[in-house]
């Protein structure tokens, strides 16, 4: 008897265990009005509000909160120099055309670095100097 006790104890510790990293994941990070229409790993999004959520380690989900519009990319992790103070959205800029870099959460020293996408690299061939543009976030975790 205390044997199966012992196992059901072990199985709800590993089930309650297992739930905490899945419903964490599932919390907002950041929310950004980004008004200009940019590049998510291979997917173009347009300009307007999105949710920037942590779905796993190394995984993050941008949606739209109007559109349909989604992008689901791996990430690095990276560390800052000095905290942030609120929510960032860095974008490597090409002439009109943007695409997401970095992300950074207010208030910690680790982000999340994309790596450039093929478009991405191939469009920086024909600019001899990029710009990076920062979306910084005030409210972002509203």
């Amino acid at each position: 008897m205390q044997k199966y006790a012992y196992q059901v104890l072990t199985a709800l510790t590993l089930v309650a265990w297992l739930m905490v990293p899945a419903t964490h994941a599932q919390s907002i990070m950041l929310k950004a009005d980004i008004p200009f229409n940019f590049v998510v790993g291979d997917t173009q999004l347009q300009s307007g509000e999105y949710h920037v959520k942590q779905l796993r380690p190394g995984v993050i989900q941008l949606q739209g909160k109007v559109t349909s519009s989604s992008a689901t990319v791996l990430t690095m992790s990276t560390q800052a120099r000095q905290l942030p103070d609120v929510g960032k959205l860095v974008f490597n800029r090409y002439g009109d055309q943007y695409f997401l870099s970095k992300i950074w959460a207010p208030s910690s020293g680790t982000g999340h670095e994309l790596r450039k996408s093929r478009l991405e690299r191939e469009v920086a061939v024909n600019f001899a100097l990029g710009q990076t543009t920062v979306a910084a976030i005030p409210d972002s975790r509203k």
